[in-house]
């Protein structure tokens, strides 16, 4: 089942431009190669998202943007973190399998060359991972059998920098001009400043904050108890993230039509998969009452609700 999305600790703020550039060349091994420049240009028509925090920029497609539920800087030393970028508003914003994704991973290199680094990654059997020259940048790139490149990698400051479009097993052009524009900023650009702390919220007032909010059908305080985005599923079954935005739009539609929400703020339960949660008692009239688990889980010292889960009778 997949895990809910936490709140990352430090969000990098996109800084959009748009200035017309020569249109990327291909090379004979068929990667796409971004015109070498000290500033690179924008690819006509994308838009540069810049990460200061993380020192890389990437030029998006129209409409395409960070993710809601980007899992964002998980630590800072070693550095390890995920930006996501996806292709929809935020209010569609949903990711599960079969949705066109663009990542970005920074960690620290630990010594791996980016051939290595590819290496000791999970992939099929079939793929190629073979050096890659982009422009004047040497990396490693791995590809499909027919040479579609999926993952570029660079080594930049002791860290990986790794830029990967979602595989469905057939060529995908738009993200495929999107993966040799990921470019590694100076160090001088690169802003280190420490996480925000999140202010403390501990388990038991988010739901009793939960509780008395679905009680009132007060939506805001209901959204004030959720993260930026919530998983979101059936036990058993499968389940998506979505975004905040989208949950709060679709639990406006199912209040609206006369459902009423009980929170069970007490006992607070553990889950051997998905860690703390509460029961809740969803009922419509001429329906049978559903069971739904609210699961909770922590940014530094401040709790959230990450995860609703509707749990099928014996589950």
């Amino acid at each position: 089942m997949l895990v809910a999305c936490a709140a990352p600790s430090s969000t990098p703020s996109p800084t959009p431009t748009a200035s017309p550039s020569p249109a990327a060349t291909a090379t004979p091994t068929g990667i796409p190669t971004a015109p070498p420049s000290p500033t690179p240009t924008v690819v006509p028509g994308f838009i540069r998202y810049t990460s200061a925090e993380l020192g890389f920029s990437v030029d998006l497609p129209p409409g395409w943007r960070p993710a809601n539920c980007s899992p964002g800087i998980a630590t800072t030393s070693p550095i390890k973190a995920d930006e996501m970028f996806i292709g929809v508003p935020e209010a569609d914003e949903s990711i599960s399998v079969g949705v066109r994704l663009i990542f970005v991973h920074v960690s620290a290199a630990q010594g791996l060359t980016p051939l290595a680094w590819l290496q000791q990654r999970a992939h099929p059997a079939d793929v190629r991972i073979e050096p890659v020259t982009i422009g004047e940048r040497a990396g490693a790139r791995q590809a499909t059998p027919t040479g579609d490149t999926t993952v570029l990698v660079f080594l930049a400051r002791g860290w990986i920098y790794a830029i990967e479009r979602t595989d469905f097993g057939q060529p995908d052009e738009e993200l495929a001009r999107v993966l040799p524009t990921l470019q590694v900023l100076s160090d001088a650009t690169v802003t280190r400043t420490p996480p925000a702390t999140p202010v403390p919220r501990s388990p038991e007032v988010v739901v009793d904050a939960l509780s008395d909010a679905f009680a009132r059908k007060d939506l805001n305080a209901i959204a004030d108890a959720i993260g930026p985005c919530i998983t979101v599923g059936g036990i058993p079954g499968d389940a998506a993230s979505i975004s905040r935005t989208r949950y709060m739009n679709t639990l406006a539609t199912i209040l609206n039509a006369g459902t009423t929400v009980r929170v069970q703020t007490r006992p607070i339960e553990s889950d051997p998969n998905f860690g703390r949660f509460v029961r809740s008692t969803w009922s419509k009239s001429g329906q049978p009452d559903q069971r739904q688990d609210f699961v909770l889980r922590a940014n530094g010292d401040r709790w959230s609700i990450s995860a609703a889960f509707v749990r099928s009778p014996g589950f």
